[in-house]
């Protein structure tokens, strides 16, 4: 198939009359808050459906459902998904841009070949699904029989999750976003109630298939499936409404076949990394029955952290570092891999600390409900610990990988993957060799994962040094001794302090009493981690830190960042006169063409390729001859783009001197075009279109920025609001020269600050990011175009300057608003800057009644001077609603009858100058009126921000005591102006008049609804944030309750009343009466195993019982109830004391509710019967630790013997006893 021509594809809806868009800009708006709320839920339903999983079928039956489960996720990504994410979907946006059908014709052959592959995959895994399970768990602990059959129902999956990825391809190139969001739901959805259902079936929960009851393992297995089956028939519909047909056309397209090699690279990648999955779960099936179901819950709990924060940090770096890596920008690279491995480390190294310290917690918390006792959760607790750190490494091979991938060294990757995988096997078959626990190979075995990977990162740090050269990562090991030295001081220490007993007892307690444990320890250790990284000034804490920060400041004001020295200011003040050169990375960006993210469901649970399920795709820009194309072609800065001088990304002696750079002696030659050709040299025509077409819904900067609303512009600068789409937040974007009718600058071209260009207007606003006020929207960064770009800078809530002067606030709230404004002005000219303070399109005000500069955007005629100018126009329009500038430039005292931006110019006096408000309004004092005019007069008046922030000060301290007045209602009667002293001090019979508000936000804010007055202010933040704590604390509880009455269990003790009540309660039918007499601690000295049987049970662990040490002893696992299967009669172990006592009282800790024990005594150290003994105590168990008395005297003995007579129920009919710790007292 030849490629089509490209062609101009009309948008799907027009804009409705006065310019709206008729319902596609809020759609797509729409869309993507539904897209989180989806990816939430998703991972909320996942986790339960997992939790629920684990305790309604117990370690061994999850073992074989998990082992079983993966196979068709393992089978269909090795076919499909890979190959699909990398290099079909790519292909297929284009194919979508291109094409005359929009890519139709090639999915319809992409839809029959997915088919064709994922059908014949289908029947060859059922032929060789006994193979594979008996070399997964043939010989094992965990049961053949069960995988078999669950492994026949689950292998249909395969195909469903094959064409659910396709179809949610398919659907993103046409913007539906929704139906691929919401898919993994509705599987989980039906996974939970397939659950549910099987455990309210009648029939037992056993290993054996046939025994368990052929309805009841339908339900498991068929529900399993059909839960898969929706989430791809459920996006059917969507894809019929975005005219998407499901035909068969048998063929492949030639742009397929240009990635062949690459394709088998890919797939050679995924077939190895599964070759270490079928080599290492023998391993676990052969050390214990739930040791699959462990490893896998271990490993997904590690991937919760990763997932939310990890790639939530790095998802900003990746996109940049991929395409300039692509390009060879072997600097723009380093700085991209600095900054990615730095918020590695400040994001996952404290959690890494936490889990590692405590993991068991995290186990009891998650896990211990149901059939999944206290024991199994200590064990998976355990391994979470043992495997924690493997996170760092793992985070670090994956921003490796993706370099690679970007350079299209896709057999690189393969590589490394071929050396963890070596490692990891090989380490995995060591550990049994040196390891005899079971619990430990379990353990040992995520251990070896973890070093595996750091063997990978390892490896692809050496491979990065051969492809860059030196990698002079700047602050990355800093970072890593500091954060790394830290947490671990940290956690260690909340450790030690969360050994008090009343804690302990709450972490011991059940479910809910470690939840709440893990939840106080975890506040404390982030917390205090975080605080001492930002008083240790961790750059990338302190970044992360700085929007918290300011929010706080307005509650604390020691908070606030203390002013600079009067030597700094005094240095800062010269403006910096010094030349700039446009970077060499930042050359022609006009070459760059627009890029997407195509978003894929994922299909296993394990991550086979970097950000798998993302692929960032070039594709060519919607034109035709009629219709040229006027993509708007942005590229991001960097990660420090809010300074121009590239040392502030460095500290001290490391930050290397600026040399001058020049720009490229050629342009790049563009993507499939030979350099120096005819067509590579036309896109270089300065006279070719290239302004963009700004309207709501356009994606910007390379699809980083989705413009939402229009809010003016002046001389060249457009002011917008957009949605940052990698951080899910709302910014302010100033686009310069928008239209990018400037000239390219020419090659080795400087830029000067004080030049008028678009790109000095960047540099001199770039400065402004140094500025920390009230009074300024924060810079974030400058995207760079060819000619032009774009300021981003944070979006705060806020009203118009128009809508607020038409309220008519009060003088003294209009003082307060431009006090701030004041500030930052005075801010920027210690920085060697200015604000522009010229036209009421720049000028908004907060919801905290704060004005401030929205839109910054420093023009070549902006000085302290025209900044002072500003003030007073704004002060001027709120006491007056009239503006006294010119339109044009905002630089010269006006009047007339117009208006500026919706405000009426200022009206003339006899003079020709603005009417002075206090002549206008005789009730604005005369020192907030004179700060107006004197500021507008320029050299004669008032010439320093600073000035006008203190005058404002002062005119503003008459009105203090309105502060402490209360909230006043919209349609509260009015009140006279002025109260006595007396007067004021008795109960007020009227409100405060609306035009004494103490800040003009306050009519604003009447006009909304309760819920945008909630959800708008700042000063709301830390109370919604309590508010959400609080909720999401009743949400956990509430499930855990939940699942604890839904899953019952003996081993759950979630009750109130258990974090309270002392654990030594027994049942009182247990134990006999106290015995008056009170005796002494007896220290154990040793124990050896009783078992009058032929085979005996295993004393693996039997030590741990004198020191309370994990893993606990356990019997052996028998089977057909308590009675040990009905091969002996029972089992003990013979304590003996390092003296003869008269055994008074003891405590038996066990997890085993319901086991019957005895303790006898003996005179001799081996006792080969129980007429040897003498009987002292006996009773039944409960969970936790089990005080008993004798009644009697009893006889001096040196050896106590603890004989467990019935067993208790776990999971399926496995029967056996957990003894955790005993202790004996005497006399």
């Amino acid at each position: 198939m030849s490629r089509a021509e490209p062609r101009h594809i009309p948008p799907s809806s027009t804009p409705a009359a006065g310019g709206k868009d008729s319902g596609g800009t809020a759609s797509l708006l729409r869309s993507t808050g539904s897209v989180a709320v989806a990816t939430l839920t998703s991972r909320v339903t996942g986790f339960l459906r997992t939790v629920l999983l684990a305790a309604i079928l117990g370690p061994a039956i999850a073992s074989a459902f998990s082992i079983a489960n993966q196979m068709p996720q393992q089978v269909s990504e090795l076919v499909l998904g890979q190959v699909l994410t990398a290099l079909v979907i790519p292909v297929l946006v284009r194919a979508e841009m291109e094409d005359k059908d929009r890519g139709q014709a090639f999915f319809e052959r992409l839809f029959t070949l997915s088919l064709t592959i994922l059908g014949v995959a289908l029947v060859v895994s059922l032929a060789l699904s006994p193979v594979l399970v008996g070399l997964l768990v043939g010989g094992s602990k965990v049961d053949e029989g069960l995988t078999q059959a669950l492994v026949i129902m689950f292998l249909p999956q395969l195909m469903f999750y094959g064409l659910s990825a396709l179809f949610t391809a398919m659907l993103n190139t046409r913007d539906e976003f929704k139906p691929g969001a919401w898919a993994p739901v509705a599987c989980n959805t039906v996974q939970i109630a397939t659950l549910v259902t099987f455990y309210l079936m009648p029939g037992e929960l056993t290993l054996n298939p046939t025994a368990m009851g052929q309805p009841k393992l339908l339900v498991l297995g068929i529900g399993s499936t059909l839960g898969v089956v929706l989430q791809a028939l459920i996006q059917i519909p969507a894809m019929r409404r975005s005219g998407i047909k499901l035909r068969l056309r048998w063929g492949v397209d030639d742009r397929l076949k240009h990635f062949g090699s690459m394709g088998i690279a890919i797939v050679t990648y995924v077939f190895i990394s599964q070759a270490g999955w079928y080599a290492v779960t023998p391993i676990l099936s052969h050390a214990s029955d739930g040791g699959p179901a462990i490893h896998q819950y271990a490993w997904m709990v590690l991937q919760l952290p990763y997932g939310v924060i990890g790639v939530a940090l790095l998802t900003a770096v990746m996109p940049r570092l991929s395409r300039n890596a692509a390009e060879g920008n072997r600097n723009a690279v380093l700085d991209d891999l600095s900054v990615a491995t730095r918020l590695t480390m400040v994001a996952l190294v404290p959690i890494v600390a936490f889990m590692t310290v405590f993991g068991p917690s995290i186990g009891r918390a998650l896990f211990n409900f149901g059939q999944f006792s206290q024991d199994d959760a200590n064990f998976l607790g355990t391994a979470i610990s043992f495997s924690a750190f493997v996170l760092i490494p793992y985070a670090m091979v994956l921003i490796h990988l993706r370099v690679f991938y970007a350079q299209e060294r896709a057999w690189i990757p393969t590589g490394i993957v071929i050396a963890i995988v070596a490692v990891q096997i090989a380490l995995s078959y060591l550990v049994p060799v040196f390891v005899d626990d079971d619990h430990r190979i379990v353990e040992f075995v995520g251990t070896a994962r973890g070093l595996a990977y750091t063997a990978g990162a390892i490896m692809g740090w050496y491979l990065l040094r051969r492809t860059l050269g030196p990698l002079h990562l700047t602050n990355v090991t800093g970072t890593l001794i500091r954060t790394t030295t830290v947490s671990v001081l940290v956690t260690v220490t909340v450790y030690l302090i969360m050994q008090i007993d009343g804690l302990q007892r709450m972490d011991k307690s059940g479910s809910l009493g470690a939840l709440v444990f893990l939840a106080i320890a975890g506040v404390l250790c982030m917390t205090l981690i975080y605080a001492l990284l930002a008083l240790w000034r961790v750059p990338d804490v302190l970044a992360i830190l700085a929007p918290l920060r300011r929010i706080a400041a307005r509650f604390v004001p020691a908070l606030r960042p203390s002013a600079p020295s009067e030597p700094a200011r005094e240095a800062s003040r010269a403006p910096d006169t010094r030349e700039l050169r446009l970077d060499e990375l930042e050359a022609y960006a006009s070459l760059r063409r627009e890029e997407i993210t195509a978003q894929l469901p994922r299909i296993a649970d394990d991550i086979g390729l970097p950000y798998a399920g993302q692929s960032h795709v070039p594709r060519r820009p919607r034109a035709s001859a009629e219709q040229p194309t006027t993509g708007l072609r942005y590229r991001r800065r960097g990660a420090f783009a809010v300074t121009e001088d590239d040392s502030a990304r460095m500290s001290g002696h490391e930050a290397p001197s600026t040399g001058q750079m020049r720009l490229p002696s050629q342009p790049p030659a563009q993507a499939g075009l030979p350099a120096g050709s005819d067509q590579g040299d036309a896109a270089w025509d300065d006279d070719a279109p290239r302004g963009p077409e700004l309207i709501p819904g356009a994606v910007v900067a390379g699809g980083r920025y989705r413009l939402i609303e229009h809010y003016g512009g002046i001389r060249g600068l457009q002011f917008w609001q957009a949605r940052d789409i990698n951080l899910d937040r709302d910014v302010a974007l100033t686009f310069v020269d928008s239209e990018q009718t400037a000239p390219v600058p020419e090659r080795g071209a400087q830029i000067s600050l004080r030049g008028e260009g678009p790109q000095s207007i960047l540099s001199r606003t770039l400065r402004l990011g140094r500025v920390h006020s009230n009074g300024l929207a924060r810079v974030l960064d400058v995207v760079r175009g060819s000619s032009g770009g774009i300021v981003v800078a944070e979006w705060i809530p806020s009203s118009s300057l128009a809508d607020v002067a038409g309220t008519h606030p009060s003088a003294i709230g209009a003082a307060k608003a431009v006090r701030a404004l004041a500030s930052a002005a005075e801010g920027a000219h210690r920085a060697g800057a200015a604000l522009s303070i010229d036209h009421p399109d720049r000028v908004r005000i907060s919801q905290d009644g704060h004005a401030f500069l929205a839109f910054p955007g420093t023009l070549a005629d902006a000085s302290k001077e025209s900044d002072v100018r500003g003030l007073g126009a704004v002060l001027y329009a709120l006491l007056l609603e009239r503006w006294p500038l010119d339109d044009a430039t905002g630089r010269t005292v006006t009047t007339g009858t117009g208006t500026v931006a919706g405000i009426r110019q200022a009206d003339a006096d006899a003079n020709g100058n603005p009417v002075e408000p206090r002549d206008a309004k005789r009730d604005i004092p005369f020192e907030i009126s004179a700060v107006a005019t004197r500021t507008l007069e320029g050299g004669q008046g008032i010439r320093t921000a600073a000035t006008v922030q203190q005058l404002l000060d002062q005119a503003s301290v008459v009105d203090v005591k309105t502060d402490l007045l209360a909230v006043v209602r919209e349609e509260a009667p009015r009140e006279a102006p002025r109260q006595s002293p007396a007067a004021a001090a008795r109960p007020a019979q009227n409100p405060v008049p609306l035009d004494q508000q103490p800040t003009p936000a306050k009519r604003i804010q009447s006009k909304q609804t309760l819920l945008q007055r909630v959800s708008g202010g700042k000063k709301n933040v830390p109370l919604l944030v309590i508010a959400a704590c609080a909720v999401a604390l009743l949400v956990i509880i509430g499930l855990t309750l939940l699942i604890s009455s839904l899953t019952g269990g003996k081993d759950t003790q979630s009750g109130v009343g258990s974090l309270y009540t002392s654990s030594s309660t027994a049942d009182q039918s247990a134990a006999p009466a106290p015995a008056p007499g009170v005796g002494a601690p007896v220290t154990a000295t040793d124990v050896a195993l009783v078992d009058f049987a032929s085979s005996k049970d295993s004393a693996t662990n039997l030590a741990n019982v004198l020191t309370g040490k994990t893993p606990s002893w356990k019997t052996d696992t028998y089977k057909a109830g308590p009675a040990f299967g009905n091969l002996k009669k029972g089992v003990g172990f013979l304590v003996t004391l390092e003296k003869a006592v008269s055994l008074t009282r003891g405590t038996i800790t066990s997890p085993s509710a319901g086991s019957t024990v005895e303790v006898r005594t003996a005179t001799k150290d081996t006792v080969k019967s129980l007429d040897e003994t003498s009987l002292v105590w006996s009773g039944s168990l409960r969970q936790g630790a089990n005080d008993f008395h004798v009644s009697t005297v009893a006889p001096r003995a040196r050896y106590v013997l603890v004989w467990i007579t019935g067993l208790t129920k776990q999971s399926g009919n496995d029967w056996y006893t957990t003894i955790n710790q005993v202790s004996f007292q005497g006399s």
